[in-house]
């Protein structure tokens, strides 16, 4: 990598504050945001050439009509804000300002970062019930009494125990992801349930703060 570009890795649960002043230190040091990928948590700094840097702002908007879509992204470059990261169903969007005169903030007032708040929580909320949704059906996969006290008898290849070698390290590994999927989903949506909880929580407190 080169000394002019930096690959940072982060994670900002629903904290889009906290995600541009992380943005935000990296302008104050002279670097620009090349590309996000906020999926895998990966940020790519470029070191900037001119004296103007754009701030980077962050809005969350899913928009299920094209048209619609459109609208949205033109009513930023209009006032000076250019997307370099989102789509209509990805629903995170990334603005850079287009030059010095772009106002420093994408949302002028409370109540629209009010609004911005309402958005992702209820984003959190629609993925808790998905997960809830899951759960169920998930839980009847699972032999919990086989997982605990023979787990090999999760492990449906014939005569797996008693293969040798690579033979047996080969057949292993190919079944393993299938056992985890069979027997670890409930295990999984129950974290993903906790965790669209705390966001939510985390979520609505943002949205009082700025609705007062």
């Amino acid at each position: 990598m080169s000394r002019d570009r930096k690959v940072k890795y982060r994670f900002f649960i629903v904290d889009i504050e906290k995600e541009q002043e992380f943005i935000d230190s990296y302008r104050e040091k002279g670097y620009k945001l090349e590309s996000v990928n906020n999926n895998t948590g990966r940020y790519v700094f470029k070191k900037a050439d001119g004296e103007f840097i754009p701030k980077v702002r962050i809005d969350y908007h899913e928009i299920a009509s094209n048209d619609e879509y459109q609208n949205y992204i033109s009513m930023f470059e209009d006032a000076g804000w250019k997307l370099i990261r989102g789509s209509k169903i990805e629903g995170t969007h990334y603005f850079e300002q287009v030059d010095e005169n772009t106002s420093d903030e994408l949302f002028s007032d409370n109540q629209s970062l009010a609004g911005l708040y309402k958005r992702l929580y209820g984003y959190t909320i629609n993925w808790m019930f998905i997960s809830l949704a899951l759960l169920l059906p998930a839980i009847h996969t699972v032999n919990f009494k086989m997982l605990f006290e023979n787990p090999k008898e999760l492990y449906f290849t014939p005569g797996l125990w008693e293969m040798k070698g690579t033979r047996f390290l080969r057949a292993f590994l190919f079944e393993t992801p299938f056992v985890m999927f069979r027997n670890c989903a409930p295990f999984l949506l129950i974290i993903c349930i906790v965790s669209c909880i705390f966001c939510a929580i985390k979520v609505k407190k943002k949205e009082k703060q700025y609705s007062a």
